[in-house]
Protein backbone atom coordinates (compact mmCIF):
# COMPACT_ATOMS: atom_id res chain seq x y z
CA UNK A 1 0.00 0.00 0.00
CA UNK A 2 1.10 3.21 -0.90
CA UNK A 3 1.22 6.55 1.10
CA UNK A 4 -0.39 10.13 1.05
CA UNK A 5 -0.03 13.07 2.45
CA UNK A 6 -2.19 16.18 2.56
CA UNK A 7 -1.83 19.50 2.89
CA UNK A 8 -4.96 22.21 2.44
CA UNK A 9 -5.70 25.56 4.59
CA UNK A 10 -9.25 25.31 4.43
CA UNK A 11 -10.22 22.55 7.12
CA UNK A 12 -13.67 22.01 5.83
CA UNK A 13 -11.94 20.54 2.49
CA UNK A 14 -9.09 18.86 4.86
CA UNK A 15 -11.08 17.51 6.86
CA UNK A 16 -13.74 16.05 4.20
CA UNK A 17 -10.78 14.60 2.47
CA UNK A 18 -9.62 12.77 4.95
CA UNK A 19 -12.92 11.23 6.30
CA UNK A 20 -15.24 10.73 3.90
CA UNK A 21 -12.62 9.72 0.85
CA UNK A 22 -11.72 5.48 0.89
CA UNK A 23 -8.29 6.27 0.50
CA UNK A 24 -7.66 2.43 1.11
CA UNK A 25 -10.12 0.96 -1.36
CA UNK A 26 -7.52 2.91 -3.56
CA UNK A 27 -4.16 1.56 -2.42
CA UNK A 28 -3.30 4.21 -0.11
CA UNK A 29 -2.89 4.96 3.53
CA UNK A 30 -3.30 8.71 5.00
CA UNK A 31 -0.23 9.31 6.57
CA UNK A 32 -0.72 13.11 7.58
CA UNK A 33 -2.21 16.50 6.90
CA UNK A 34 -1.24 20.17 7.73
CA UNK A 35 -2.72 23.64 7.22
CA UNK A 36 0.07 24.90 5.06
CA UNK A 37 4.05 24.10 3.78
CA UNK A 38 5.96 25.59 6.24
CA UNK A 39 4.04 23.06 8.57
CA UNK A 40 4.22 20.89 5.99
CA UNK A 41 7.38 20.22 5.35
CA UNK A 42 9.19 18.59 8.17
CA UNK A 43 6.33 15.97 8.52
CA UNK A 44 6.71 15.26 4.54
CA UNK A 45 9.94 14.79 5.44
CA UNK A 46 9.52 12.58 8.13
CA UNK A 47 6.80 10.77 6.74
CA UNK A 48 8.44 10.62 3.12
CA UNK A 49 5.02 9.57 1.19
CA UNK A 50 4.48 8.27 -2.06
CA UNK A 51 1.69 11.00 -2.98
CA UNK A 52 1.82 14.54 -1.64
CA UNK A 53 -1.28 16.54 -2.25
CA UNK A 54 -1.42 20.53 -1.40
CA UNK A 55 -2.94 23.72 -2.47
CA UNK A 56 -1.60 25.83 -4.52
CA UNK A 57 -2.56 29.38 -2.60
CA UNK A 58 -1.87 28.47 1.50
CA UNK A 59 -0.25 31.30 3.53
CA UNK A 60 3.30 31.10 4.75
CA UNK A 61 3.85 29.07 2.03
CA UNK A 62 2.33 27.94 -0.84
CA UNK A 63 1.91 25.10 -2.82
CA UNK A 64 4.60 26.21 -5.63
CA UNK A 65 7.49 26.61 -2.95
CA UNK A 66 6.76 23.50 -1.57
CA UNK A 67 6.45 21.35 -4.36
CA UNK A 68 10.05 22.82 -5.90
CA UNK A 69 11.14 21.30 -2.24
CA UNK A 70 9.56 18.49 -2.01
CA UNK A 71 10.45 17.64 -5.84
CA UNK A 72 14.61 18.02 -5.16
CA UNK A 73 14.72 16.64 -2.31
CA UNK A 74 12.45 13.53 -2.52
CA UNK A 75 12.24 13.11 -6.63
CA UNK A 76 9.90 9.71 -6.12
CA UNK A 77 7.10 12.03 -4.68
CA UNK A 78 4.02 12.12 -7.18
CA UNK A 79 2.47 15.77 -6.34
CA UNK A 80 -1.20 16.54 -7.10
CA UNK A 81 -2.20 20.18 -7.13
CA UNK A 82 -5.48 21.40 -6.03
CA UNK A 83 -6.36 24.73 -7.76
CA UNK A 84 -9.38 27.17 -8.65
CA UNK A 85 -10.14 28.03 -12.05
CA UNK A 86 -8.82 31.31 -11.58
CA UNK A 87 -5.25 29.64 -10.39
CA UNK A 88 -4.73 28.14 -13.87
CA UNK A 89 -1.19 30.40 -14.23
CA UNK A 90 -0.27 28.50 -11.18
CA UNK A 91 -1.27 24.92 -12.66
CA UNK A 92 1.06 26.32 -15.50
CA UNK A 93 3.90 26.67 -13.47
CA UNK A 94 3.74 23.84 -11.25
CA UNK A 95 3.06 21.57 -14.36
CA UNK A 96 6.63 23.20 -15.26
CA UNK A 97 8.11 21.99 -12.24
CA UNK A 98 7.28 18.30 -12.45
CA UNK A 99 3.81 17.67 -10.74
CA UNK A 100 1.72 15.08 -12.12
CA UNK A 101 -1.56 16.35 -11.94
CA UNK A 102 -4.32 18.86 -10.86
CA UNK A 103 -7.65 18.79 -9.27
CA UNK A 104 -9.79 21.59 -9.72
CA UNK A 105 -12.65 23.07 -7.02
CA UNK A 106 -14.49 21.58 -5.91
CA UNK A 107 -13.39 18.16 -5.57
CA UNK A 108 -15.62 15.19 -5.70
CA UNK A 109 -15.40 11.80 -5.04
CA UNK A 110 -15.30 10.88 -8.45
CA UNK A 111 -12.61 13.52 -9.80
CA UNK A 112 -10.08 12.21 -6.86
CA UNK A 113 -10.63 8.67 -7.78
CA UNK A 114 -9.79 9.27 -11.04
CA UNK A 115 -6.59 11.22 -9.93
CA UNK A 116 -5.65 8.66 -7.34
CA UNK A 117 -6.03 5.77 -9.81
CA UNK A 118 -3.89 7.57 -11.97
CA UNK A 119 -1.07 7.88 -9.65
CA UNK A 120 -1.21 4.47 -8.08
CA UNK A 121 -0.97 3.06 -11.87
CA UNK A 122 1.87 5.46 -12.27
CA UNK A 123 3.56 4.18 -8.83
CA UNK A 124 3.17 0.47 -9.89
CA UNK A 125 5.03 1.32 -13.14
CA UNK A 126 7.65 3.10 -11.39
CA UNK A 127 8.49 -0.03 -8.70
CA UNK A 128 7.92 -2.94 -11.29
CA UNK A 129 10.79 -0.97 -12.92
CA UNK A 130 13.07 -0.28 -10.46
CA UNK A 131 12.32 -4.12 -8.89
CA UNK A 132 13.45 -5.18 -12.39
CA UNK A 133 16.20 -2.71 -12.53
CA UNK A 134 16.93 -4.10 -9.04
CA UNK A 135 16.85 -7.87 -10.40
CA UNK A 136 18.79 -7.04 -13.02
CA UNK A 137 22.02 -5.27 -11.38
CA UNK A 138 21.86 -7.93 -8.74
CA UNK A 139 22.39 -10.60 -11.73
CA UNK A 140 24.93 -8.72 -14.03
CA UNK A 141 26.71 -6.85 -11.44
CA UNK A 142 28.91 -10.11 -10.81
CA UNK A 143 32.27 -8.89 -8.24
CA UNK A 144 34.38 -11.29 -10.62
CA UNK A 145 33.66 -8.69 -13.66
CA UNK A 146 36.22 -8.25 -16.07
CA UNK A 147 36.00 -4.55 -16.06
CA UNK A 148 36.01 -4.25 -11.90
CA UNK A 149 38.77 -6.34 -11.69
CA UNK A 150 40.78 -4.35 -14.94
CA UNK A 151 40.03 -1.17 -12.49
CA UNK A 152 40.87 -2.63 -9.40
CA UNK A 153 44.51 -3.89 -11.12
CA UNK A 154 44.69 -0.29 -12.66
CA UNK A 155 44.26 0.70 -8.99
CA UNK A 156 46.98 -0.74 -7.22
CA UNK A 157 49.24 -0.67 -10.00
CA UNK A 158 49.29 3.08 -9.41
CA UNK A 159 48.73 3.15 -13.68
CA UNK A 160 45.38 5.75 -13.73
CA UNK A 161 45.92 8.97 -12.39
CA UNK A 162 43.04 9.58 -9.19
CA UNK A 163 40.56 11.60 -11.62
CA UNK A 164 40.51 8.31 -14.44
CA UNK A 165 39.79 6.23 -11.15
CA UNK A 166 37.23 8.15 -10.05
CA UNK A 167 35.76 9.02 -13.61
CA UNK A 168 36.03 4.68 -14.16
CA UNK A 169 34.33 3.96 -11.02
CA UNK A 170 31.07 6.00 -11.35
CA UNK A 171 30.93 4.04 -14.95
CA UNK A 172 30.91 1.07 -13.12
CA UNK A 173 28.51 2.13 -10.42
CA UNK A 174 31.38 2.29 -7.47
CA UNK A 175 31.30 4.93 -5.05
CA UNK A 176 35.30 5.89 -3.58
CA UNK A 177 34.09 9.46 -2.36
CA UNK A 178 35.38 9.28 0.72
CA UNK A 179 38.65 10.12 3.15
CA UNK A 180 39.66 7.46 4.58
CA UNK A 181 40.35 3.57 3.10
CA UNK A 182 41.62 0.56 4.23
CA UNK A 183 42.15 -2.37 1.61
CA UNK A 184 41.64 -6.14 3.25
CA UNK A 185 42.63 -9.19 0.94
CA UNK A 186 40.52 -12.57 1.68
CA UNK A 187 42.17 -15.86 0.11
CA UNK A 188 40.98 -19.22 -0.12
CA UNK A 189 43.93 -20.70 -1.53
CA UNK A 190 43.27 -24.42 -1.03
CA UNK A 191 46.63 -25.48 -0.26
CA UNK A 192 46.07 -29.23 -1.04
CA UNK A 193 49.14 -29.44 -2.79
CA UNK A 194 47.44 -31.15 -5.87
CA UNK A 195 48.21 -29.22 -9.47
CA UNK A 196 44.36 -29.14 -10.48
CA UNK A 197 41.97 -26.36 -10.04
CA UNK A 198 39.74 -25.91 -7.10
CA UNK A 199 36.85 -28.78 -7.07
CA UNK A 200 33.47 -28.44 -6.20
CA UNK A 201 32.89 -27.60 -2.70
CA UNK A 202 29.28 -27.09 -1.35
CA UNK A 203 30.53 -25.46 1.90
CA UNK A 204 32.90 -23.27 -0.39
CA UNK A 205 29.94 -22.12 -2.67
CA UNK A 206 27.60 -21.63 0.32
CA UNK A 207 30.11 -19.56 2.45
CA UNK A 208 30.96 -17.39 -0.74
CA UNK A 209 26.95 -16.63 -1.27
CA UNK A 210 26.70 -15.45 2.16
CA UNK A 211 29.78 -13.19 2.11
CA UNK A 212 28.74 -11.73 -1.27
CA UNK A 213 25.09 -11.08 0.36
CA UNK A 214 26.59 -9.48 3.14
CA UNK A 215 29.08 -7.39 1.44
CA UNK A 216 26.54 -6.58 -1.17
CA UNK A 217 24.27 -5.05 2.02
CA UNK A 218 27.01 -3.02 2.85
CA UNK A 219 28.08 0.17 0.60
CA UNK A 220 31.09 0.84 3.14
CA UNK A 221 32.33 -2.30 1.15
CA UNK A 222 33.23 -2.55 -2.55
CA UNK A 223 34.58 -6.53 -3.44
CA UNK A 224 37.23 -7.22 -6.32
CA UNK A 225 37.27 -10.93 -7.21
CA UNK A 226 41.14 -10.28 -8.00
CA UNK A 227 42.71 -13.78 -8.54
CA UNK A 228 41.07 -17.41 -9.13
CA UNK A 229 41.23 -17.76 -5.08
CA UNK A 230 41.86 -13.62 -3.52
CA UNK A 231 39.06 -11.40 -3.19
CA UNK A 232 39.86 -7.48 -2.24
CA UNK A 233 37.59 -5.39 -0.29
CA UNK A 234 37.91 -2.01 -0.01
CA UNK A 235 37.09 -0.66 3.18
CA UNK A 236 35.80 3.28 3.25
CA UNK A 237 34.65 5.40 5.79
CA UNK A 238 35.82 8.65 7.14
CA UNK A 239 38.22 9.05 10.32
CA UNK A 240 35.87 7.97 12.84
CA UNK A 241 34.22 5.34 11.13
CA UNK A 242 37.34 3.34 8.98
CA UNK A 243 38.59 1.59 12.13
CA UNK A 244 35.46 0.05 12.99
CA UNK A 245 34.01 -0.41 9.66
CA UNK A 246 36.93 -2.15 9.16
CA UNK A 247 36.70 -4.24 12.57
CA UNK A 248 33.02 -5.33 11.74
CA UNK A 249 34.21 -6.56 8.52
CA UNK A 250 37.12 -9.20 9.61
CA UNK A 251 34.91 -9.73 12.98
CA UNK A 252 32.18 -10.79 10.27
CA UNK A 253 34.51 -12.34 7.44
CA UNK A 254 36.02 -14.83 10.84
CA UNK A 255 32.11 -15.44 12.28
CA UNK A 256 31.18 -16.53 9.08
CA UNK A 257 34.60 -19.07 7.92
CA UNK A 258 34.91 -20.55 11.23
CA UNK A 259 31.72 -22.26 11.10
CA UNK A 260 33.17 -23.79 7.90
CA UNK A 261 36.92 -24.37 9.05
CA UNK A 262 37.31 -27.89 9.21
CA UNK A 263 36.37 -28.03 5.04
CA UNK A 264 37.96 -24.62 4.14
CA UNK A 265 41.09 -22.87 4.32
CA UNK A 266 41.02 -19.09 4.78
CA UNK A 267 43.51 -16.42 5.28
CA UNK A 268 43.04 -12.89 5.63
CA UNK A 269 44.86 -9.58 5.77
CA UNK A 270 44.63 -5.88 5.73
CA UNK A 271 46.79 -2.71 4.86
CA UNK A 272 46.17 -0.22 7.08
CA UNK A 273 44.47 2.92 7.02
CA UNK A 274 45.22 5.36 4.25
CA UNK A 275 44.00 8.61 2.81
CA UNK A 276 44.40 8.67 -1.11
CA UNK A 277 43.87 6.72 -3.86
CA UNK A 278 47.24 7.33 -4.80
CA UNK A 279 48.64 5.28 -1.88
CA UNK A 280 46.27 1.48 -2.78
CA UNK A 281 49.72 0.82 -4.89
CA UNK A 282 51.32 0.66 -1.43
CA UNK A 283 48.41 -0.61 0.38
CA UNK A 284 47.96 -3.38 -1.29
CA UNK A 285 52.06 -4.29 -1.01
CA UNK A 286 51.71 -4.23 2.68
CA UNK A 287 48.88 -6.52 3.00
CA UNK A 288 50.19 -8.64 -0.10
CA UNK A 289 53.51 -9.09 2.65
CA UNK A 290 50.98 -10.04 5.47
CA UNK A 291 48.58 -12.32 3.67
CA UNK A 292 52.24 -14.04 2.30
CA UNK A 293 52.52 -15.21 5.60
CA UNK A 294 49.97 -18.00 5.15
CA UNK A 295 52.77 -20.03 3.72
CA UNK A 296 54.59 -19.67 6.77
CA UNK A 297 51.77 -20.56 9.20
CA UNK A 298 48.92 -22.21 7.11
CA UNK A 299 47.24 -23.38 10.08
CA UNK A 300 46.75 -19.67 10.64
CA UNK A 301 43.64 -17.02 9.52
CA UNK A 302 44.38 -13.55 10.15
CA UNK A 303 47.70 -12.01 9.13
CA UNK A 304 49.05 -8.83 11.01
CA UNK A 305 52.58 -6.49 10.89
CA UNK A 306 53.22 -8.43 13.70
CA UNK A 307 53.26 -11.69 12.06
CA UNK A 308 55.47 -10.37 9.49
CA UNK A 309 57.91 -9.64 12.50
CA UNK A 310 57.56 -12.96 14.15
CA UNK A 311 58.28 -15.12 11.10
CA UNK A 312 61.56 -12.95 10.71
CA UNK A 313 62.41 -13.42 13.98
CA UNK A 314 61.60 -17.32 14.06
CA UNK A 315 64.43 -19.52 13.31
CA UNK A 316 67.25 -17.41 14.36
CA UNK A 317 68.92 -20.10 16.35
CA UNK A 318 68.45 -22.29 13.55
CA UNK A 319 69.24 -20.25 10.79
CA UNK A 320 71.82 -22.68 8.71
CA UNK A 321 68.57 -25.07 8.56
CA UNK A 322 65.69 -23.82 6.00
CA UNK A 323 62.38 -25.28 6.21
CA UNK A 324 61.92 -27.48 2.41
CA UNK A 325 57.93 -28.31 3.40
CA UNK A 326 57.18 -24.69 3.19
CA UNK A 327 59.00 -24.07 0.40
CA UNK A 328 57.19 -26.86 -1.03
CA UNK A 329 53.62 -25.66 0.27
CA UNK A 330 54.55 -22.45 -1.11
CA UNK A 331 55.65 -23.49 -5.01
CA UNK A 332 52.52 -25.78 -4.40
CA UNK A 333 49.92 -22.69 -3.87
CA UNK A 334 51.26 -19.32 -4.63
CA UNK A 335 51.60 -16.97 -7.36
CA UNK A 336 54.46 -15.07 -9.23
CA UNK A 337 53.65 -11.72 -7.91
CA UNK A 338 54.05 -13.15 -4.09
CA UNK A 339 57.87 -14.40 -4.40
CA UNK A 340 59.43 -11.56 -3.12
CA UNK A 341 57.64 -10.91 0.15
CA UNK A 342 57.83 -14.82 0.52
CA UNK A 343 61.32 -14.84 0.40
CA UNK A 344 61.67 -11.38 1.90
CA UNK A 345 59.54 -13.55 5.27
CA UNK A 346 61.64 -16.42 5.21
CA UNK A 347 65.21 -14.78 5.42
CA UNK A 348 64.89 -13.59 8.92
CA UNK A 349 67.58 -11.35 10.36
CA UNK A 350 70.14 -14.15 11.48
CA UNK A 351 69.63 -15.97 7.68
CA UNK A 352 70.49 -11.96 6.53
CA UNK A 353 73.35 -12.46 7.90
CA UNK A 354 74.34 -15.91 6.65
CA UNK A 355 74.04 -15.25 3.75
CA UNK A 356 76.81 -13.17 3.63
CA UNK A 357 78.88 -16.42 3.84
CA UNK A 358 79.73 -17.27 0.10
CA UNK A 359 79.45 -20.60 1.64
CA UNK A 360 75.97 -20.41 3.40
CA UNK A 361 74.88 -18.62 0.04
CA UNK A 362 75.16 -21.76 -2.18
CA UNK A 363 73.90 -23.87 0.32
CA UNK A 364 70.78 -21.61 0.50
CA UNK A 365 70.45 -21.75 -3.58
CA UNK A 366 71.22 -25.24 -3.93
CA UNK A 367 68.28 -25.73 -1.02
CA UNK A 368 66.33 -23.74 -3.05
CA UNK A 369 67.15 -25.39 -6.42
CA UNK A 370 66.93 -29.06 -4.58
CA UNK A 371 63.18 -28.21 -4.11
CA UNK A 372 62.11 -26.61 -7.34
CA UNK A 373 63.35 -29.40 -8.43
CA UNK A 374 61.14 -32.23 -6.17
CA UNK A 375 58.25 -29.96 -7.01
CA UNK A 376 58.60 -30.21 -10.73
CA UNK A 377 58.99 -34.03 -10.76
CA UNK A 378 55.89 -33.83 -8.43
CA UNK A 379 54.29 -32.21 -11.47
CA UNK A 380 55.97 -34.77 -13.53
CA UNK A 381 57.98 -32.56 -15.89
CA UNK A 382 61.66 -32.64 -16.45
CA UNK A 383 63.49 -29.81 -14.74
CA UNK A 384 65.95 -29.35 -17.19
CA UNK A 385 63.04 -28.51 -19.44
CA UNK A 386 61.89 -25.26 -16.77
CA UNK A 387 64.70 -23.79 -15.27
CA UNK A 388 67.09 -21.76 -17.60
CA UNK A 389 70.11 -23.40 -18.73
CA UNK A 390 72.50 -21.04 -16.99
CA UNK A 391 71.01 -21.73 -13.72
CA UNK A 392 73.40 -24.70 -12.83
CA UNK A 393 75.81 -21.99 -13.74
CA UNK A 394 74.44 -19.08 -11.45
CA UNK A 395 74.15 -21.58 -8.30
CA UNK A 396 77.60 -21.83 -8.67
CA UNK A 397 78.65 -18.29 -8.58
CA UNK A 398 76.20 -17.32 -6.28
CA UNK A 399 76.66 -13.99 -4.20
CA UNK A 400 75.15 -12.32 -1.18
CA UNK A 401 73.67 -10.21 -3.97
CA UNK A 402 72.48 -11.90 -6.66
CA UNK A 403 71.33 -15.52 -4.19
CA UNK A 404 67.93 -13.77 -4.05
CA UNK A 405 67.23 -13.20 -7.73
CA UNK A 406 68.51 -16.67 -8.61
CA UNK A 407 66.15 -18.13 -6.45
CA UNK A 408 63.46 -15.91 -7.25
CA UNK A 409 64.02 -16.64 -10.78
CA UNK A 410 63.86 -20.39 -10.10
CA UNK A 411 60.37 -20.18 -7.89
CA UNK A 412 59.05 -17.83 -11.08
CA UNK A 413 59.66 -20.78 -13.62
CA UNK A 414 57.84 -23.44 -11.60
CA UNK A 415 55.02 -21.56 -10.37
CA UNK A 416 54.72 -20.54 -14.53
CA UNK A 417 54.86 -24.35 -15.14
CA UNK A 418 52.06 -25.31 -12.69
CA UNK A 419 50.21 -22.84 -13.75
CA UNK A 420 50.39 -23.52 -17.41
CA UNK A 421 49.43 -27.20 -16.52
CA UNK A 422 46.47 -25.76 -14.41
CA UNK A 423 45.42 -23.51 -17.12
CA UNK A 424 45.20 -26.11 -19.83
CA UNK A 425 43.04 -27.67 -17.70
CA UNK A 426 41.03 -25.09 -16.95
CA UNK A 427 40.34 -24.47 -20.52
CA UNK A 428 38.87 -27.88 -20.87
CA UNK A 429 36.62 -27.01 -17.98
CA UNK A 430 35.74 -23.62 -19.09
CA UNK A 431 34.87 -25.68 -22.43
CA UNK A 432 32.48 -28.51 -20.45
CA UNK A 433 31.55 -25.18 -18.49
CA UNK A 434 30.25 -22.94 -21.80
CA UNK A 435 28.86 -26.70 -23.29
CA UNK A 436 26.80 -26.99 -20.76
CA UNK A 437 25.21 -23.87 -20.54
CA UNK A 438 24.66 -23.80 -24.27
CA UNK A 439 22.72 -27.05 -23.97
CA UNK A 440 20.60 -25.56 -20.62
CA UNK A 441 20.02 -21.88 -21.45
CA UNK A 442 16.28 -22.07 -21.63
CA UNK A 443 16.62 -23.25 -18.27
CA UNK A 444 15.43 -20.47 -15.93
CA UNK A 445 16.69 -21.77 -13.28
CA UNK A 446 20.32 -22.16 -14.76
CA UNK A 447 22.90 -20.94 -11.95
CA UNK A 448 26.72 -20.27 -11.96
CA UNK A 449 26.51 -23.09 -9.02
CA UNK A 450 24.83 -25.48 -11.36
CA UNK A 451 27.01 -25.68 -14.01
CA UNK A 452 30.04 -25.61 -11.18
CA UNK A 453 28.79 -28.76 -9.43
CA UNK A 454 28.49 -30.36 -12.92
CA UNK A 455 31.97 -29.95 -13.70
CA UNK A 456 33.43 -30.05 -10.30
CA UNK A 457 34.58 -27.05 -10.21
CA UNK A 458 34.60 -24.00 -7.53
CA UNK A 459 32.31 -21.59 -8.50
CA UNK A 460 34.05 -18.39 -7.90
CA UNK A 461 37.06 -20.25 -9.50
CA UNK A 462 34.63 -20.71 -13.18
CA UNK A 463 33.60 -17.10 -12.28
CA UNK A 464 36.77 -15.68 -12.48
CA UNK A 465 38.19 -17.82 -14.80
CA UNK A 466 34.99 -17.38 -17.52
CA UNK A 467 35.54 -13.48 -17.17
CA UNK A 468 39.07 -13.37 -17.80
CA UNK A 469 38.85 -15.86 -21.07
CA UNK A 470 35.97 -14.59 -22.61
CA UNK A 471 36.05 -10.75 -21.13
CA UNK A 472 32.17 -11.07 -20.18
CA UNK A 473 30.72 -12.30 -16.67
CA UNK A 474 28.50 -15.68 -16.91
CA UNK A 475 24.95 -13.80 -16.42
CA UNK A 476 26.19 -11.72 -19.23
CA UNK A 477 26.94 -14.83 -21.64
CA UNK A 478 23.80 -16.74 -20.62
CA UNK A 479 21.58 -13.84 -21.21
CA UNK A 480 23.19 -12.94 -24.49
CA UNK A 481 22.05 -16.31 -25.54
CA UNK A 482 18.98 -16.22 -24.51
CA UNK A 483 18.52 -12.68 -26.15
CA UNK A 484 19.48 -13.90 -29.24
CA UNK A 485 17.35 -17.06 -29.41
CA UNK A 486 14.69 -14.48 -28.13
CA UNK A 487 15.23 -12.23 -31.05
CA UNK A 488 14.84 -15.41 -33.56
CA UNK A 489 11.43 -16.63 -32.34
CA UNK A 490 10.12 -13.21 -32.22
CA UNK A 491 10.89 -13.13 -35.77
CA UNK A 492 10.16 -16.91 -36.96
CA UNK A 493 6.81 -17.60 -34.76
CA UNK A 494 3.57 -16.30 -33.67
CA UNK A 495 3.84 -16.90 -30.12
CA UNK A 496 3.24 -14.46 -27.65
CA UNK A 497 6.12 -12.66 -25.92
CA UNK A 498 4.58 -14.37 -22.56
CA UNK A 499 5.36 -17.72 -24.15
CA UNK A 500 8.61 -16.32 -25.91
CA UNK A 501 10.15 -15.47 -22.33
CA UNK A 502 9.57 -18.94 -20.88
CA UNK A 503 11.24 -20.23 -23.95
CA UNK A 504 14.05 -18.75 -23.55
CA UNK A 505 14.33 -19.15 -19.52
CA UNK A 506 12.52 -16.29 -18.07
CA UNK A 507 9.61 -17.13 -16.07
CA UNK A 508 8.45 -13.74 -15.97
CA UNK A 509 7.21 -11.81 -19.11
CA UNK A 510 7.76 -8.59 -17.84
CA UNK A 511 11.52 -9.16 -16.73
CA UNK A 512 11.82 -10.30 -20.53
CA UNK A 513 10.55 -7.53 -21.56
CA UNK A 514 12.67 -5.49 -19.40
CA UNK A 515 15.99 -7.32 -20.19
CA UNK A 516 15.26 -7.46 -24.01
CA UNK A 517 14.26 -3.82 -24.31
CA UNK A 518 17.67 -2.50 -21.89
CA UNK A 519 19.82 -5.25 -24.74
CA UNK A 520 18.50 -4.16 -27.73
CA UNK A 521 16.69 -0.57 -27.28
CA UNK A 522 13.15 -1.75 -27.99
CA UNK A 523 10.70 -3.67 -26.63
CA UNK A 524 9.85 -7.24 -28.14
CA UNK A 525 6.79 -6.31 -29.66
CA UNK A 526 8.53 -3.13 -31.45
CA UNK A 527 11.41 -5.79 -32.38
CA UNK A 528 8.85 -7.92 -34.27
CA UNK A 529 6.90 -5.60 -35.17
CA UNK A 530 9.42 -3.91 -37.04
CA UNK A 531 10.92 -6.87 -38.32
CA UNK A 532 8.16 -8.16 -40.11
CA UNK A 533 7.58 -4.40 -41.57
CA UNK A 534 4.82 -3.81 -40.00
Amino acid sequence: MYSVFLVEDEIVIRDGLKASFPWEQYGFAYVGDAADGEVALPLIRQTKPDVLITDIRMPFMDGISLSKMIKKELPNTRIIIISGFDDFSYAQEAISIGVDNYLLKPITKDKLGDVMNDAKSKLDKENERDKYLDQFKAESQEYEQFARVRLFNQLVSGTMSVSEVYEKSEELGLSLDTTHYNLVLLDFTPMTGMHTAPVYSKHMARLSEQLMQYLKCCPEYIVFHWNMDTYAIIVKGDESTIESNTTNLIENINRRCMVYDDEIHWYLAQSGVITRLSEFAKACQQANKRLSCRFINPDGHIFTEQDVESMRSFGEDSANTIDQRLVMLFLENAGESEIDDFLDNIVNQQTKSALSSSIFCKYFAMTMYMCVCDYLKKLGVDSDNVLDSSTRGNLEKVTSDSVLNVVSDMFRAAIAKRKDLVGNQSKSQLSAAINYVNEHYCDSSLSLNEVAKEINISPSYLSAMFSRENKTTFVEYITSKRMEHAKELLLNTKEKTSAVAEKVGYKDPHYFSYIFKKTYGISPKEFRAKGQGV
